[in-house]
């Protein structure tokens, strides 16, 4: 029976919140490691001709069951106009789980990006478009309703009571995106801006023509640069806007080459350490390491938030993984090589 319950209150949260709740997108600690969620225009962004990353968040809260997020992306210069001019193309996927599988949501993204070179100082411009697509379903089989209940416990084979529910719901949108950049010898530094779902799209699993999904709109920033032949520093910033709400992610990390002489080394390795704060809601320690083009980082959210939850305390991990791949032809800067775009 406590089985039964906990799933039908987690089920009633999710499919009667308001509609601020329903209407925020995944979001990770490590942004760093999901450019493409933030702006189209990181398409193909950075040193590497090519590159996939990846990032896993588990987040539980009390006796619910684990909520899990999934990303993985690819993306790279598809082609080089000229020595400093290039076209972009990448793709996202975004996997969401919740309720031991009940609910499950799926989130394509994939995009396109122009860089273009304003002038010989290391000034330049990135325009990113995409195409979005989201399907959710819940598996109303592995639930249970106050219909259901009967003298020997909950009996699914009973009818719900709820003839209007939809198991799957689905959108398509788009998004775009507009990047500022600036690119010196072992310095660099950008800022941009990005609109998704810019038409509100329905989402609702009762049919409810009322319930939608709102645009949401982005601000970011990067800058990274080289203190010393050994040592590199990355500051980076997200504020996301969407329904009313808003929340803003600001972090720095610290990257600490060792074994290798310069950047340039096929043989270089990375220490990396940092510290992000989500306003008003957590604290994020991060630690990761890079060997050669792999990179790896975790993360832990603290909880900082004046909202209380009595005995119930959220855990949420975060996991990411990202691979490049380099001209051989091109020098590596200091500064830029271990950016986190």
């Amino acid at each position: 029976m406590k089985f039964f319950y906990k799933y039908y209150i987690i089920f009633l949260a999710l499919l009667f919140c308001k509609k601020v709740a329903i209407a925020q997108d995944p979001n990770f600690s490590q942004f760093i490691a999901s450019p493409l969620s933030i702006n189209p225009a990181l398409t193909s962004d950075g040193e590497s001709i090519w590159r996939a990353m990846s990032n896993v968040r588990t987040q539980s809260v009390g006796i619910g069951s684990t909520y899990i997020t999934q990303s993985l992306s690819i993306d790279g210069k598809l082609k080089k106009l000229d020595d400093d001019n290039y076209l972009g193309i990448g793709g996202l996927v975004i996997a969401e789980k919740a309720m031991d599988g009940i609910f499950k949501s799926t989130y394509f993204n994939i995009n396109t990006s122009y860089h273009l070179s304003l002038d010989n100082k290391g000034n330049g411009l990135a325009v990113g478009l995409g195409y979005i697509n989201n399907n959710t379903r819940i598996d109303f089989s592995q639930l249970s309703f106050d219909q259901q209940l009967s003298s020997i416990g909950f009996d699914r084979a009973l009818p719900t009571g709820e003839p209007t529910l939809s198991n799957a719901t689905s959108f398509s949108s788009a998004c775009a995106g507009i990047m500022f950049t600036h690119n010196v010898e072992n310095t660099f530094f950008n800022i941009g801006a990005a609109g998704y779902r810019f038409v509100k799209s329905n989402r609702s699993i009762l049919d409810d023509k009322t319930q939608y999904i709102s645009p949401r709109y982005d601000i970011h920033g990067d800058f990274g640069t080289s203190l010393n032949e050994n040592v590199n520093l990355n500051f980076s910033a997200v504020h996301m806007m969407q329904n009313g709400t808003s929340n803003t992610s600001i972090g720095a990390s610290f990257g600490i080459l060792h074994s290798s002489d310069n950047y340039n080394s096929d043989q270089s390795r990375l220490i990396n350490l940092g510290m992000f704060y989500k306003l008003g809601n957590a604290i994020v320690p991060y630690v990761g390491y890079a060997y050669n083009n792999f990179q790896f980082g975790l993360s832990y959210d603290v909880n900082v938030s004046p909202y209380k939850s009595g005995s119930v305390t959220s855990r949420s991990f975060e996991i990411s993984f990202m691979y490049r791949v380099f001209d051989s032809n091109n020098s590596i800067r200091r500064g830029r090589y271990y950016s986190p775009f």
